[in-house]
């Protein structure tokens, strides 16, 4: 990663884009699918370079940036639920300057003098949920989805053993937020289960939690091990009690579980001692945690604290280092992806990390196999920081056997056998073969129907590589013509092994459905080099329909300046980005493929929903000393209300707030004849929007 402080205005652009989308994958990957791509520490150093460049770079802050969002936008597998009271994120401490300065932004926003108590609990390595009582009775149950719009779970999180269904006592109604997870041993004897039925392992306990969960059948909920732990009370938290500590008592009153480890700090020394206590017995703890949450106790002052974008400013979670292992690198194997991107991956001796059997991990690319002199035989070093594959992070020199292998890098792709070439500014190995290369094919089928393309569920990996195998599909498109093919064949689907008469009526069924498709969806699911979701949506929003879509592509691949142009004009879309969609278009078989695919699907035009209000888009600009709110607390409230808080006075400015010794800004808010209030006047305004 670049110097941020050495990084110019241009490179910063182009790399705040490549952050976006890279990030929102990895988000989508996490929320949604189950199955993290990254490590939590490296999520965590991407986001923290996003934040530092967009601090910076205030500027160049893009529309669809990692720091304005949460989680993933759900997929239609469930009912959609939406949340009275965002589910945020917390933003990450990971050292102890990182918490003395969350303690000290409190202290600043909210002007005090002295330690606010502080409420300290261990993060649950789990699912999210949000629970709804009426009269006592449990109506509705969420996931978090994208923070604001959930999944309907509500017979699924009714199969949990203890979890309420009915409470006494309580307002009319209550919501209840909380982690749903899976303990260390139950894991462990649900993968030997899943072994046992030749089903596929899961990865760690978060992982199985939320598959669990996530099942349209709520009868395989039932047999899964799910624990619960409550920790919020939602949009009525404030109704119960007015702060954390006295809140988990009355949830604890009600019967629901509540995590009795918990300590409410006076002092950062408190906080320091309870956070090495339990970094200290973590391994010992039934289930997994990767750091402990510090919430402002007081309920009153977290209201006045607020939100920004994507978090409270009232919590922050200290997340644990990541837990290093050492194990035997037995041999590296070679995967080639859907855009013919190689990557080495490291089969080891298996070795159980933080209660998790470890046998593969990532080498990155062939150049860090290099760099860190990795040798098969070798012993190395792991780190599992987000319980996802491992990174390695070196080798046991003093270990070394003396009869290791180097690793020679492929010249030729292991799939097509066609001669592989270097790109050096990606630091990646690629083939170029496209769909001529079976692994690239078959990676690019993988990705059309996934869950966030066009969502073809029944088509998983092996059922993918049975149609290939046997000559049904070749192409996504085929896809569409497999139940017409089935229909006029001898040799039956549902005849065939691994195939059943239901799970073909489903298939079809679930393929029949996918015709119809947004048009983001259907940009992404093209699987273009480095059109993630977010750069799908901003291509579809700028061609509005399928028709133009297509037709300014093939304009394209004339030169035609003006798209040319069009494109590199787009917020979000880069050089290295645009060379990708000219080399995708330049491809005859590509467009012949889309225009296929248009013609026997129904691609929805794209539509944007916006909700306004009467601060929407405003121009504020604050001057002067504000009687009894911080400068920091009143911008927050306004960007929360939708305005736009600027530094200076001009004629765009639409509000200016003056406070004490407005000074400068003051007088040419006056020259300008901008309207000028006070902060009572402005506490009554955000009050009334």
């Amino acid at each position: 990663m670049q110097n941020i402080d050495l990084i110019s205005e241009e490179e910063a652009q182009k790399l705040l884009e490549e952050l976006a989308d890279k990030i929102a994958a990895y988000n989508h990957a996490y929320y949604i699918e189950d199955n993290p791509l990254v490590s939590d520490s490296e999520y965590d150093q991407l986001f923290n370079t996003n934040l530092k460049l967009e601090q910076k770079f205030p500027h160049l802050i893009l529309e669809n940036s990692p720091s304005k969002k949460v989680g993933a936008k759900i997929v239609n597998k469930f009912a959609k639920v939406t949340h009275q009271v965002p589910m945020l994120s917390l933003s990450n401490a990971f050292d102890e300057q990182d918490v003395r300065d969350f303690v000290d932004r409190i202290k600043n926003f909210l002007r005090l003098n002295e330690f606010a108590p502080i409420f300290c609990e261990p993060k649950i390595d789990g699912l999210s949920f949000s629970a709804v009582y009426k009269n006592g009775v449990l109506t509705t149950g969420a996931t978090r989805g994208d923070g604001y719009v959930g999944e309907d779970i509500t017979a699924n999180i009714k199969t949990i053993k203890n979890f309420p269904y009915k409470i006494d006592n309580v307002p009319e109604f209550l919501e209840v937020r909380g982690e749903i997870y899976i303990e260390k041993q139950d894991f462990l004897n649900l993968n030997k289960e899943q072994e046992e039925q030749g089903k596929d392992k899961f990865a760690n306990p978060r992982n199985a939690a939320a598959g669990s969960l996530r099942q349209l059948d709520s009868s395989i909920t039932a047999k899964r091990p799910l624990k619960y732990f409550v920790y919020s009370g939602g949009v009525t938290e404030q109704n119960l009690a007015s702060s954390q500590d006295q809140l988990l008592t009355k949830l604890k009153e009600c019967g629901f579980n509540i995590n009795e480890i918990s300590k409410l700090a006076s002092s950062e020394e408190e906080i320091f001692a309870f956070y090495e206590y339990l970094k200290t017995n973590r391994e010992n703890l039934p289930y997994e945690i990767d750091g402990v949450v510090y919430k402002l106790n007081d309920f009153a002052l977290q209201n006045r604290m607020g939100f920004i974008a994507r978090s409270p400013r009232f919590a922050t979670a200290h997340k644990f280092p990541a837990i290093i292992g050492r194990t035997k690198l037995l041999s590296i194997t070679v995967q080639v992806g859907r855009t013919g991107t190689l990557t080495p991956v490291a089969e080891l001796e298996p070795i159980e990390i933080g209660g998790v059997t470890v046998s593969r991990a990532t080498l990155h690319n062939f150049q860090e196999i290099a760099r860190k002199d990795v040798r098969i035989k070798d012993y190395v070093f792991l780190q599992r920081a987000g319980d996802v594959i491992p990174k390695i992070m070196g080798v046991d020199f003093d270990k070394r056997p003396s009869d290791t292998a180097t690793f020679d890098t492929p010249l030729f792709c292991l799939s097509c056998n066609s001669k592989l070439h270097y790109m050096p500014e990606d630091i990646i190995i690629r083939c170029d073969n496209g769909l001529n290369c079976p692994a690239q094919n078959y990676e690019r089928i993988r990705h059309f129907v996934s869950k966030n393309a066009m969502d073809i569920e029944g088509l998983g990996r092996k059922q993918i590589e049975f149609l290939i195998d046997n000559g049904l599909i070749s192409n996504p498109l085929d896809i569409f013509f497999l139940k017409e093919k089935n229909d006029s064949s001898l040799a039956k689907l549902e005849n065939m092994d691994g195939w059943g008469k239901k799970s073909v009526e489903n298939l079809f069924k679930n393929i029949e459905k996918s015709k119809n498709v947004s048009l983001p969806r259907f940009i992404y699911a093209l699987g273009i080099r480095r059109i993630g979701e977010q750069n799908a949506k901003l291509l579809a929003k700028e061609f509005g329909s399928y028709n133009n879509f297509i037709a300014q592509m093939e304009l394209l691949r004339t030169n035609e300046p003006d798209i040319y142009q069009k494109l590199n004009n787009l917020e979000g879309i880069g050089d290295k980005i645009l060379v990708d969609i000219i080399d995708f278009f330049d491809v005859k078989e590509n467009i012949e493929l889309i225009k296929k695919l248009g013609a026997i699907l129904n691609i929805e035009d794209y539509k944007e929903t916006r909700e306004q209000s009467s601060l929407t888009d405003k121009i504020v600009v604050f001057t002067g000393s504000l009687p009894t709110i911080s400068r920091a607390e009143a911008k927050a409230t306004a960007e929360k209300l939708g305005a736009k808080v600027a530094a200076g006075v001009s004629s765009n400015t639409d509000l200016v707030v003056a406070g004490v010794d407005a000074g400068s800004k003051l007088k040419k808010a006056k020259e300008l004849n901008i309207k000028i209030i006070d902060e009572e006047e402005w506490l009554t305004l955000i009050k009334n929007v």
